[in-house]
Parts: structure tokens; sequence; C-alpha cells
């Protein structure tokens, strides 16, 4: 009988049951607790794997973070801080989503992959980016640069994580298990990635190409310890070391290329580019198709030869600092990123080229704070926030005043000096202005302070606000906390100019304009402000202000010295020798008060506002100023791209 039951129920290696006493019946209770055991012997899931598992995932979470600020950083020369992230959370959505349906990989095949496409990213950023540039389109061109960038970052973290997953989710919850891996890279990208911006110094060795080439040798060595050896017990092995070696040896080979190439490296400077700029409809095979399929308006412009001649470049604070001449229009200029922050006419004279007027009137019209009334006094002090070219400083230093600059980029203040005949201010602080402005406030307010004549006298009775640059301002310098401290360091009849670019009507211009109000409203010792435009009509007058215009303004505000019943700012008629010889300062500065905008174009509002404008003033504890600029950040790109055509723009 015992061998029949042999034959019924044959003996299986490594099962308990076939270890039972002859003669013993299984009966179906005994046989679900066994079933059962097995299971949870199955999900029981070692501490220590659970614990290295996590902290791989938690390092690829932070290390994908990092490579997708390096993948927007890049891109900043082309399209600007804002236009390059606009759009970076649906790429993230579409690749890891992708990954899903992707058959699993090894480890070691995606990090190799992964060091290849880092080695190369530097090149695809700006190659692929100025390509792309060339649609037209500020939505499309940074998504399809993304596309061997973060995309595929993303894509093939996505894979990883999975894989990791696997490996410490018991089978019984794997269900949902491919959108985990979406909900970490998104994680990554809500928490880590704005402490990495507001931490990383970037700038000098911190660059993008560093960013990626570092990424690249640590994917080469991930991609050669995670390789299986020959000798390994893994079902299905066949690889071995040479060939992660031999990708980590060409991704070495491709990161050096990168490396000794623009635009990690400049060429050796000065240095002269040629190129031919083709329209949009001719730019090239893709953008033919794009034009035919109505994805870009035709144009009957001609090819024409544009010439660049790049003067001087640094990675710096604010981003790529770029000086450089533009031939066939004949100015001078200076970019952040995809920005320009000033430039000047070259003018040509017996004793050679020299650099002639501001090519905006911008910085011309903020000299206007010259002619408020005022109490004027002899070599006055006053402090420009936001230099450019430096054109409003240079102003006030010819009319004797006192200039301290207060300037983030040493970069910029370097070049305005050196490229554009900037002389030396009374006093340089390169440093982010709400600091510097936060640390005067408490010197002027401080107890001892309160009887000290000379601390009065340091004073500003004329300051220049001008942050603007990539289609928008830093948000925490337009708060009413930063404007009360910058009227603590102002005389009790302090001006004060601020310049800002955007629609009018539009919740940046109307949040700003409130702001400033309140600031200096007459319960709080002000007199108001009062905003002018820029614009030049045709007849060389101020310029007609349409509806919904992009537009750029300037702010004026004043203290009011102490009244009771102040008056509202007012403007003085210039005088000759305000002009300083300048037929655009003649221009901007003889028609001021031909130029106000009224409140109503500013705000967009046709009657008052619910609550007075109090729902609009930004404060440091509610400041939506940074998301209410995408669209002028957008818009602004492509401001910039008639200015100067894209062969200018890719020349960094």
């Amino acid at each position: 009988m015992s061998s029949k039951r042999k034959q019924q129920a044959p003996s299986r290696k490594g099962d308990p049951s076939s270890h039972q006493a002859p003669g013993v019946v299984e009966t179906p209770s005994v046989v679900g607790k066994q079933q059962g055991a097995n299971l949870n012997q199955q999900e029981a899931i070692s501490p220590l794997v659970t614990l290295v598992q996590s902290v791989k995932i938690a390092i690829l979470v932070g290390t994908l973070s990092f490579a997708l600020v390096a993948s927007q950083l890049a891109l900043h020369p082309l399209y600007g801080s804002t236009t390059s992230s606009l759009y970076l959370k649906h790429v993230l959505i579409v690749s890891c989503l992708v990954s899903t349906v992707v058959p699993a990989v090894p480890a070691h095949y995606v990090f190799q992959a992964l060091s290849v496409l880092l080695a190369f990213a530097p090149l695809s950023a700006k190659h692929l980016g100025g390509w792309f540039g060339r649609w037209d389109s500020a939505m499309w061109g940074p998504i399809l640069t993304q596309i061997p960038l973060a995309a595929s970052f993303a894509g093939l973290s996505c894979m990883l994580l999975q894989e990791w997953l696997v490996k410490i989710v018991p089978p019984s919850s794997q269900l949902g298990l491919n959108r985990i891996p979406l909900a970490l890279v998104l994680l990554g990208a809500h928490l880590i990635e704005p402490l990495l911006w507001s931490n990383i110094p970037f700038g000098g060795v911190v660059t993008s190409c560093n960013m990626f080439l570092s990424l690249s040798i640590v994917a080469s060595l991930c991609a050669i310890s995670t390789t299986p050896s020959k000798n390994s017990k893994a079902k299905n092995v066949t690889s071995s070391l040479s060939v992660p070696i031999v990708v980590a040896s060409l991704s070495l080979a491709i990161a050096a290329y990168s490396k000794l190439h623009s635009p990690c490296t400049p060429p050796h400077l000065p240095a002269t580019y040629t190129s031919v700029n083709y329209p949009p409809t001719n730019a090239s095979i893709i953008s033919q198709i794009g034009s035919r399929l109505g994805l870009m308006a035709p144009t009957d412009e001609t090819p024409r030869n544009v010439t660049v001649k790049l003067l001087a470049r640094s990675d710096s604070v604010t981003g790529t600092i770029v000086v450089g001449e533009y031939a066939e229009m004949g100015f001078r200029y200076l970019r952040a990123d995809h920005s320009i922050l000033g430039g000047r006419w070259i003018l040509n004279s017996n004793q050679g080229p020299r650099l002639g007027e501001s090519i905006y009137g911008a910085f011309t019209l903020q000299e206007a704070i010259r002619l408020i009334e005022r109490d004027e006094k002899e070599g006055e002090n006053a402090l420009v926030i936001g230099l450019g070219i430096g054109i409003a400083a240079e102003a006030l230093m010819a009319h004797g005043n006192k200039v301290h600059v207060v300037e983030i980029d040493p970069s910029v203040y370097a070049y305005a000096c050196v490229f554009f005949n900037l002389a030396e201010p009374h006093a340089v602080h390169l440093v982010d202005a709400r600091g510097w402005v936060h640390e005067k406030f408490s010197l002027f307010n401080a107890p001892s302070a309160q009887v000290n004549i000379d601390l009065e006298l340091n004073k500003f009775s004329l300051v220049v606000h001008d942050c603007f640059s990539g289609g928008g301002v830093p948000s925490h310098i337009f708060t009413l906390e930063f404007w009360e401290e910058l009227k603590g360091i102002m005389t009790t009849d302090g001006a004060l100019a601020v310049n800002f670019a955007g629609h009018l009507g539009s919740e940046a211009a109307r949040a700003i304009w409130f702001t400033l109000q309140e600031a200096f409203a007459p319960k709080n010792g002000g007199r108001g402000c009062r905003v002018f435009h820029d614009s030049i009509g045709d007849n060389g007058q101020a310029g007609e202000i349409k509806k919904d215009e992009f537009l750029n303004m300037v702010f004026f505000c004043q203290k009011n010295n102490g009244e009771e019943t102040p008056s509202q700012v007012n403007f003085r008629k210039p005088r000759e020798s305000d002009y300083l010889r300048s037929r655009l300062r003649k221009t901007i500065l003889s028609t001021v008060l031909d130029r106000e905008v009224p409140e109503d174009a500013i705000t967009g509002l046709s009657g008052d506002s619910p609550m007075g404008g109090k729902e609009w003033i930004l404060t440091d504890g509610h400041n939506r100023l940074g998301d209410w600029q995408h669209d002028t950040a957008v818009e602004h790109w492509g401001v910039m791209r008639h200015v100067m055509p894209y062969n200018v723009w890719e020349v960094y």
C-alpha cells in the first residue's frame, strides 16, 4: 500500500509534505495551511533588502532631480528660465508612462544608455535646442529638445525604479506598481528640485556641462558595478564586464569631446560667426512641414547674412552672460540667457568705432526720476538696483550723484565696465538686493541710529529699481515688505523708479500697481505712484498705447516729506542739461507727461476693485507674481526673437 501511495503522490524535493509519515493521509485543511505558509514565506522580504533598495531609490530620485536641473539650465540661453521649465512636468509624465509599456531591461543596460546620453547632453541641448528654436515656438522648442535630455533621463529612471520596487513590494501588492515610479519622479521634481535651485551655487565650475559630464561618469560606474559576471549563478546571464567598460570608454570620449567644444568651452575670444538666416518656412525640412500643417505662419522674407562677434562669455550667477555685436544692425549688446540686459549703437567716426545711444528707451525713461519735484541737493546719494549695462547709473553719475550699485551678478558689472564704458560708481555691492536692503534698513532703524545725523545723510534720495530679465521680475523684491524696508533707507522726499515690462491689465501689472500704491499711500508716508511708457511713435513723439499691449513701463513713486495732505508725484520741465547732449534723452524726457499710462489701463479694471485692490497686494506670505508672469515670459521670448534673429541667440 505504501508503494501505491508513492505512485499517487510522488515526493518533491524541498516540499515538507513529502516527508510525512507512511500511512498518513493529508486532509484538505492541512494542505491549505501548508500552502498559506509557503505563500507567506514568498512574500516575506528581508528588512536588509528593503533598506538597501529604498536607499537606492532615494539616491536615484535625488540624482534624477539633479539631472533635471541641468537639463533646464542647458536650455536657458536658448529659451529662458521660465519657458524651459514651463512644460517639463508634462514631459516627465509622458516619458514615465511610456516606460511602463517598454519591455524590462537589465539595470546595467539602462545605466549604459544613461552614461552615453548624459555625455552627449551639452551638445544635444545646444544644437537641438537651436534647431527647434527656429520653429518660433516657445512651447514645442523646449519640449522636443528635452526628448534626449529630461524625457530620456526620466523614462530610464522609471524603468530602474520599477525593477527595484519589485524586490521590496510583495507580489500581492504589485497591482498598481507601475504608477509608483511616476509618483516618485514627480515628487522629486516638486520637492527636491526647488531645493537644488535655491542652494546650488551656479556659475564658475557649477555649470550644466559639468553637471551632465559628472553624472555621465557616475552612470558609467553604475553600469560596471551592476553588470553580472560570467560566473554569476543568475539564469540567462551571458554578459561580461567587457561591454560596460567599452561603453564607459565611449562615454568618456564623448564627454571629453563635449567638454572641449561649445557651449562647455567657448572659442578663443573675440570670435566672429557668419551664417545665413532663413525665414521660418525655409529654416529646415521640418519647418517646411510645420508650415504646411499650419503650425507656423508663412513668410515672404528672403534669406540674409548674419554676422555676430562674440566678445565675452561666462557662466555666472544669473545664467550665461554674453557680450556680442550684431554687425548688420550695428549695436553691441549684453545678454543674460535669452534676455537682452541692454545695448548701445556702434557709431563709426574718424577715430574708429565708438559706442553711442542706448538701443532701448526704457533706461532713459528711468532718468525722469531726476525730474520729480523735490528738494534737490548737490551730490545726493542714488541707489541703482539691477545694473544692466549701466545707462541709468552713468547718467546719475554725470549729474553729480553718488551712485551705489546693487547687482547680484559679478559678470554683469564687470562687462558693463569693460565693454560699455561704465565709470566706477561710488560703491558697488555684488549681492542680492533683498538681503542688502534689509541689512541697511536694520542699520538705519536701529535704536542707536535714531539721532545719528551721519546715517541720515547716507540715505538715498533717488532709487532706480530695474531687475526685469527673461520675461519677468524676481518676485521676492516686489513685495510690500521689501518696499517698506526700501522706504526706510530713502530720504524724506526720496523718489523711486521701478521698471516692469508686461501686458497692460495683466495680473502681474495689476499686482505691482496695487502693491506700490499701498506702500506709497499718503497714510503710509507717500505721494502715491504714476506710470509712464517708453514707446516712440512714427513722428518721434510718445506712441499711442493699446489695450492689452505688451509694454515697457516705469512706475514712479515718492515719499511725502511728512506733509499731512501731500500732493501727487509731480515733474518739473526738463532743462537742456538734463539731456546730456543725447537726442534719445531729449526725445524721451521732453515728452514724459505725454507718456503717462492711466490707472484703468494698468489694472484692467473699469471700476473700483471689490476690496480696494487689497486682494492684489503682494506680500512675503502671499506672492503669486512668479506664476502670473508665465505668459509674459513666453511672449517675451518671441519679442526677443524679433529683436535679434535666431543666428544671434545661438552664439553663446
